[in-house]
C-alpha cells in the first residue's frame, strides 16, 4: 500500500465477560495502539459484576470505542459472531479480554495483510503467563512458506504443534464471515478456535511475524481452563473439522485427500461408548 493510499479500517472485537478485575489493562494497550485507522467494539456478555461500568467508562475517554451490553447469555461462541456482525472493517481481530497487545500489534499485522494478498490471518508469536507466574513461549511455524492448502489444512489438523496462536491474529473479516464464524458442537464450546481455524487455512495462507507482540495471561475463570480435555471432546471437535471440510469451497480430491488422516485421528481417539443403564 502505498503513502497516498488510505489505511484500511481494522477493528478490535473484544469478546467480554466476568472481567472487572482484569479487563482495564486490554482497553488500554488497544488505546495505545499506533494504527490510526482503528476501532473498538466491546460486547460485554450478561454478567454479575462490573465489566460493563469499566469497558463504558473507558469509552468515555476514547471516541474509537464502542460498548454494547447484552441482555441475555451469548456465550463465547455467540458473542464472537455477535462481534463479527457488528463490524465494517476490512481487517478484525479478536482482542480477548486476558490478552495485551505490543502498541504496534495492530500496524504490524496490517501491514502483512497489505502486502500480501493471498493471505487471511496475520499473527505474531504469543508469551502466555499461567496463575502462577509460570511464563511459556508460544511459537506457530509450521505453516511459514505453505502455499498448498491441503497441506495447511493437514498442518493445523496435527494436533501436535501451537495451532491455536493465530487465534489472536489479525483476519480478513469477508474471509470470516464467509464461513460463518465460529460454531459450537456436541462438546460445546471446546477448542472452538480449532474448526474456525482449520476453515480459514483453507481460505488464504497464513502469515507469522516472528516477534512477540502478544502477552496473554491466564486467569483464575479462563474458559479453557474449565475443561477436562477429554477423548469425547477432542473427538467431537475433530467431527466438527469434518463438517467444516466438506462445507469448504475445496474440490472434492482435495476434501478426500484431508478426510483420510482426519477420520483415522477420530477413530484411533474413539471414546468408549458409556454403559447402558441398569434395568
Amino acid at each position: 500500500m502505498s503513502a497516498d493510499t488510505p489505511s484500511r479500517q481494522v477493528a478490535a472485537l473484544v469478546p467480554a465477560w466476568q472481567s472487572a478485575d482484569f479487563i482495564q489493562a486490554t482497553l488500554d494497550c488497544l488505546s495505545a495502539q499506533t494504527y490510526a485507522n482503528l476501532r473498538v467494539i466491546v460486547s460485554v456478555d450478561l454478567c454479575d459484576d462490573g465489566t460493563h461500568a469499566v469497558c463504558l467508562a473507558h469509552a468515555r475517554r476514547d471516541p474509537r470505542f464502542q460498548v454494547v451490553q447484552q441482555t441475555q447469555r451469548l456465550g463465547y461462541v455467540g458473542n464472537c459472531n455477535f462481534l463479527l456482525g457488528q463490524s465494517e472493517a476490512d481487517y478484525v481481530l479478536f482482542a480477548f479480554h486476558d490478552d495485551i497487545l505490543a502498541p504496534d500489534y495492530i500496524a504490524t499485522l496490517a501491514s502483512e495483510l497489505d502486502r500480501r494478498p493471498e493471505a487471511v490471518m496475520a499473527f505474531t508469536d504469543v508469551q502466555l503467563t499461567h496463575v502462577d507466574g509460570r511464563q511459556e513461549h508460544w511459537v506457530f511455524k509450521e505453516l511459514e512458506g505453505m502455499s498448498d492448502r491441503v497441506q495447511r489444512a493437514l498442518t493445523v489438523l496435527r494436533g501436535d504443534n501451537m495451532w491455536w496462536v493465530p487465534n489472536r491474529g489479525l483476519f480478513r473479516l469477508q474471509a470470516a464471515r464467509g464461513i460463518n464464524g465460529l460454531k459450537t458442537h456436541d462438546a460445546g464450546e471446546f477448542s472452538v478456535d480449532w474448526p474456525w481455524l482449520f476453515h480459514m487455512s483453507m481460505l488464504g495462507e497464513f502469515v507469522r511475524v516472528p516477534r512477540t507482540l502478544c502477552f496473554k495471561y491466564y486467569k483464575p475463570g479462563s474458559l479453557s481452563r474449565s475443561w477436562a480435555f477429554s477423548l469425547r471432546q477432542h473427538h467431537e471437535v475433530r467431527a466438527a473439522c469434518m463438517r467444516e471440510l466438506w462445507n469448504s469451497c475445496l474440490t472434492t480430491e482435495e476434501k478426500l485427500r484431508i478426510t483420510g488422516p482426519l477420520a483415522n485421528a477420530m477413530i484411533q481417539n474413539m471414546p468408549k461408548p458409556e454403559p447402558a443403564p441398569a434395568a
